[in-house]
Order: structure tokens, then sequence, then C-alpha cells
């Protein structure tokens, strides 16, 4: 798991602050000119204020939990999929369920436009045919209808090695609410887990390649912290070593008053970290 403390810091660099000033104050001059609303005194402290932030940087604080799945199959009494069993046992390959949890640490006066995450896995296999990859990823395109609401819902893993989404009708159930008679009728055997899911528009690419992409363009306006989770299904040769992640993270703060210069003129706030997968002890 990744410490609380290894934060990451979004921000521009010196090159793209000054890029950011220049574009700010054509906005500003171009507004005075067609003379809308807010005084030049206004519009110039709403600048300021948008690069201090993107100068100063947004915390996004990650955290990777990771379980070996073949000891939890074991243990919930229930068989392995017969593509997992074969795999395991002839080709020697196991299975890991990674939980990626990045927490955007804004203040209470702001709340983020979009967010958008770029992983890219490695081992230290050298066979091509042998390297780490994800067989599922969540969420996927498939589940984007699901990101209509802002809720804390629970998601599983079942018998076909699936991600699945309990319904409730065609609800999804809240995590909170989620009992262990509703774990066997959604036929989930590792979890429940518990998935941030918010009113957004999804991009995601990369089932089964080694970079996985995820941008979230947000359709709600929670301000202060933000939680994003991923979850990854992971197919490892079971002699390697190390598996880590390379993740850029991208996020786009905003203030109502930062509408001042239109949501596609605020600066995107980026940083680069890796995060280490834990692997079962031999």
């Amino acid at each position: 798991m990744a410490s609380p403390d290894d934060n990451l810091i979004a921000r521009l660099s010196g090159a793209q602050i000054t890029e950011l000033e220049g574009e700010l104050a054509r906005i500003t001059k171009a507004k005075q000119k067609a003379r809308l609303r807010g005084s030049e005194d206004d519009i110039k402290e709403v600048a300021a204020d948008v690069i201090a932030v993107a100068r100063s940087g947004v915390k996004i604080a990650p955290q990777t939990e990771s379980r070996p799945l073949i000891p939890l199959f074991e243990a919930a009494n229930t068989p392995l999929p017969p593509e997992m069993k074969v795999d395991h046992e002839k080709m020697g390959f196991v299975f890991y369920s990674v939980e990626i949890v990045f927490s955007i640490l804004l203040p209470q006066d702001q709340w983020a436009q979009s967010a958008d995450f770029h992983l890219n896995l490695s081992d230290d296999i050298t066979e091509p045919a042998r390297r780490l990859r994800p067989i599922r990823i969540f969420p996927d395109y498939k589940d984007i209808t699901f990101f209509k609401v802002d809720l804390d819902g629970a998601v599983g893993i079942d018998a076909g090695l699936n991600v699945k989404i309990p319904l409730q009708s065609t609800a999804i159930v809240p995590f909170a609410n989620f009992s262990a008679e509703a774990k066997v009728k959604a036929g989930i055997v590792v979890g429940p887990l518990s998935f941030p899911f918010r009113k957004t528009a999804i991009e995601v690419t990369g089932e089964s390649d080694q970079e996985v992409f995820w941008r979230y363009n947000l359709q709600t306006q929670l301000r202060g912290t933000n939680i994003f989770k991923s979850i990854l299904i992971l197919k490892v040769a079971e002699e390697a070593k190390t598996i880590q992640i390379s993740a850029e993270l991208g996020v786009v703060p905003c203030k109502r008053r930062w509408l001042l210069f239109g949501r596609e003129n605020l600066p995107r706030l980026t940083d680069q970290r890796p995060l280490p997968v834990q692997l079962a002890l031999r």
C-alpha cells in the first residue's frame, strides 16, 4: 500500500505557467474590449487566483491494494473458472485483483472539473508472452452507463472472474446496504468492494493492454476531496518478482468564479509517480 505521505503534486511547469499567464491576459483584454461583466481589477484578481493554484498545485494521494485471487477462490470454496485453472496449472500464471485509489485533495471551495489517469503496467519478465496484462478493468467502456449517480456503491468479483455491479431493480446498491444474502444472490466471490460512482462522462481504453487510460469529465460539483477508484484483474507469470504501475495523473480544478474564463481555458495540472504492487509471499 502506498504511504499516505507519499502524495503527488499536480501542477504546471514554469513554461506552462508563462503560457497560461499570456492566455488569461489575452482573454482579460478581449472581455474588457467587449465590455463584458466584471471590472478589469476583478478579472485580474480571478486570473491571479487561477495562476496561483496552477503554480502551487493540487495534492493527489495514491493508494494501491492487491490480493491474490486463487487463495480467495479457494477460501470461498468456489471452483476456479476453467480458463483460470488451465492458465494456472498448465501455464504457470497467477491472478491478482488490484484496487487503485486516487484521492484528489481539493479545498472546500474547489471541485474537479475533469480528471484523467494513465497507467503503464510492467513487471520483471522479459519474455513477451509471459508479461503481465490486465484481463479485466473496471470501469470499462461497457460500464459507463452506471455513472449517472453520486453514490458509494457495491461491486465484487464473481465466479467467472468478472467485476460485477449488483443491482436492486435497475439501481446500484449502496455499499452500506449490501448484505451477506445479497452477496450470495449476486454470485460474488471476492468482495463486496466499495466503489465511488460519480455523475460523469467516462472515456476508457486498455483491457488486455499494458497501458490503461481513464478520463472522467465530471457532471457534478463535489467540492473538496474527490475520490476515484479503478479495479484491475491482472494475469501474472508466477516467476515474476516485481510489478510496478507508472501513473500519470491529470486534474482540472475549478472554482465558480474561474468560469469567467470558460471551462475550456482552465489549466490541466499533472504529475507522475510509480506505484508498487505487492505480490503474495512465497
